[in-house]
């Protein structure tokens, strides 16, 4: 690893790392912080006076002089909370996940609301729970619930040590709590023995858990950067953050996951959790890490700058230059190379996904729609993660994620949508989008669907985009090529923009060229979908002469050809696999029906498009192709979007216009 002068020693970067401040009273919704839940179980459920003995590895976070580090010992020697590696994450707030995983140990049902796991469990939940849990437990646990008024407090007490509070009914110690506040109050108390484990007043607010200050040696930390204010003894931990999503950041050409090497910086103090160590970094350092740096494959290391600044990763390129991320980095090792996960809050995250996936010069109205779309998917994601170590990727195959840079437009529509999704029978419909329409949209199961397999999305259905939307009978060749060549003038939504029609032509030596790099890729990708028949098995593309249509959707999306030549016939079904096989050359020219033109295409710009022989003689040489749109063609098209913002419609009338028999409802009130 190369870097340039790591200046802080742990402790200090430990202080460092808990400077943010919260300075508002957290409500009783909000959640308990993973110290304070490891100290209500160890003076319960626990021994405290065996199980502080027990050693477990040292944790980089947890200093032994903090006044949660006996009973997070305690917890972990006992098996009843996990670490993460190095690390325990003290001030995290305890997430629903976690609460599940302590009412597994205890052998208690715990129901987890959908797409809530990696939320904070509110206090409220957890305390019902808590109470639950003494309940059920056969040993006999002398804890007292009741309420006590706050007769004194060590900030206006003479006789009372740094963690004593003086109650109605007695001293108690009550280490964590920060309980100045309700002096003279009345509080509903959580008391065990001498230790009062929680405080929550009459008005339902939480007491303010904090941590034990660290002294620093301000000789050895003359170098780094100080925090604008520093987090004192008596500060409040971090409110809770809004649920995370795991995105991995695909390379330069998005090609692969895999990196060979990352170079970082940011412009704020940073610091990378790393090899057992927390290394303070200052404004601008960059720092560079390959797989050597790793002892091991899974190894990881995790970056986290300052004050919700940005980390910059210097080694890829996007089209707004070297990408920025919010949250925090983590980098795994796998074989011998780098994997980059992007961790951080979901409408962060989707303020990174709409401009890169939707021009923000768009009509607010689309960009809503697009914000809506792009969280649903995302917490689809959620639930069923594409990788086991992230939920998505950064690229088209999931959704493009900070390709653009941010946009106060963009952001403003996500903000107005806050927690908004499209749902039906209270769970999350997974909204697909794409560019651009021909005039026709398809089904999931025309674009997806297996023939073997049961109908996928309703709520995605064929349609002519029309207002209204009429029904499309596409699947002859001879209705589909009257449908490109001459469609109903000012019908359709997208008819004056430049995809709308298209035209590009192809060699028979380049579709062999293309047989030849992609069919097999794209065959062992996805194997239901192609056949191969031939003499001995093997695929011979310069025996390729032909290609026949086999099979259109009624929306007009082509769904299957045939590749024939005098020894084989070779099948490909999905319109994107058919994209693939007849993509023209880097020198080839798409030609819109404004006559401007794209080169250099990674894929033909839709599956909506028929052939024109190029013959010379009776050998075929090659073909015309003809054709309209840009993307998949299901769900919503995001030109069309804008124009019906444009005519007037609202984010849940352009919404309602592209999926069939959906709500759009806030994610919290669902299943």
């Amino acid at each position: 690893m190369k870097r340039i002068q790591p200046v802080i020693l742990l402790l200090a970067a430990m202080t460092l790392f808990l400077f943010y401040r919260q300075s508002h009273r957290q409500s009783f919704t909000e959640g308990i912080t993973r110290a304070q839940t490891a100290r209500m179980l160890a003076w319960t459920v626990c021994d405290m006076n065996k199980d502080r003995a027990k050693s477990v590895e040292p944790l980089i976070d947890v200093d032994s002089t903090l006044w949660y580090a006996d009973e997070i010992t305690t917890v972990l020697a006992e098996g009843i909370m996990k670490k993460d590696g190095d690390l325990f994450h003290p001030i995290d707030y305890l997430t629903w996940e976690e609460a599940s995983n302590i009412a597994d140990f205890f052998d208690i049902s715990l129901s987890i609301p959908v797409f809530q796991k990696r939320k904070p469990m509110p206090l409220e939940k957890w305390l019902q729970f808590f109470d639950r849990l003494l309940a059920e437990q056969d040993i006999d646990i002398k804890l007292i619930k009741k309420e006590q008024k706050i007769l004194a407090v060590p900030s206006a007490s003479d006789t009372l040590d740094r963690w004593q509070v003086k109650t109605d009914s007695g001293i108690y110690s009550c280490e964590g709590l920060a309980l100045e506040k309700y002096l003279d109050q009345t509080v509903t108390a959580y008391i065990y023995q001498d230790q009062l484990l929680m405080a929550v007043p009459a008005d339902h607010q939480q007491a303010e858990i904090i941590t034990a200050s660290t002294s620093v040696d301000t000789d050895n930390t003359k170098a780094a950067e100080a925090p604008s204010e520093s987090f004192s003894q008596n500060d409040p931990l971090p409110a809770a953050s809004a649920p995370d999503i795991r995105v991995c950041i695909m390379n330069d050409d998005f090609s692969s996951e895999a990196h060979k090497n990352l170079r970082m910086t940011s412009d704020a103090a940073w610091q990378l959790t790393f090899h057992n160590k927390v290394i303070q970094y200052p404004a601008d350092e960059v720092v560079e890490l390959n797989a050597d740096d790793f002892s091991e494959d899974g190894e990881t290391a995790e970056a986290v700058p300052e004050n919700h600044h940005c980390m910059t990763i210097l080694s890829i390129n996007r089209s707004c230059g070297n990408p920025s991320y919010s949250g925090r980095l983590q980098i795994m090792r796998s074989k011998d190379a780098l994997f980059l996960i992007n961790i951080l809050p979901t409408e962060t995250y989707l303020k990174g996904v709409v401009p890169s996936e939707m021009p923000a010069s768009y009509h607010l109205e689309a960009l809503k729609a697009q914000a809506v779309c792009a969280r649903s998917y995302a917490l689809s994601a959620v639930k069923n993660p594409k990788y086991d170590f992230a939920d998505l990727n950064d690229s088209t195959s999931c959704q493009v994620y900070m390709n653009q840079g941010t946009d106060t437009q963009t952001d403003l529509a996500v903000d107005a949508t806050a927690c908004e999704v499209l749902s039906s029978r209270q769970k999350i419909v997974t909204a697909k989008y794409f560019s651009s329409s021909c005039g026709s949209l398809s089904s999931s199961d025309d674009i997806w669907g297996y023939p073997d397999t049961a109908s996928l999305d309703t709520h995605m259905t064929e349609r002519l985009e029309t207002e209204p939307p009429g029904i499309p009978a596409l699947s002859s060749e001879e209705a589909f090529r009257n449908f490109i060549f001459q469609p109903a003038e000012n019908t359709y939504l997208e008819s004056s923009d430049p995809w709308f029609r298209w035209q590009t032509e192809l060699s028979m030596a380049h579709i062999r060229s293309n047989i030849a790099e992609s069919f097999a890729k794209r065959m062992s990708a996805d194997p239901k979908r192609f056949t191969v028949l031939s003499s001995d098995g093997t695929i011979d593309p310069d025996d390729i002469s032909q290609i026949k249509i086999v099979k259109r959707a009624e929306s007009g999306v082509l769904q299957k050809i045939k590749l024939t030549g005098r020894n084989q016939e070779l099948t490909v079904s999905g319109e994107y696999n058919i994209r693939c096989l007849l993509v023209p050359s880097s020198d080839t020219a798409v030609i819109l029906q404004d006559k401007s033109t794209r080169n250099g295409m990674s894929l033909l710009p839709s599956g909506y498009f028929f052939l024109e022989e190029i013959n010379d003689g009776e050998q075929i040489t090659g073909y015309k192709i003809y054709g309209g749109g840009f993307g998949h063609g299901a769900g919503l098209s995001q030109n069309g979007a804008d124009t019906l913002a444009e005519k007037g419609y609202d984010y849940r009338e352009i919404l309602t216009y592209f999926f069939e028999g959906i709500n759009i409802e806030n994610v919290n009130t669902l299943e």
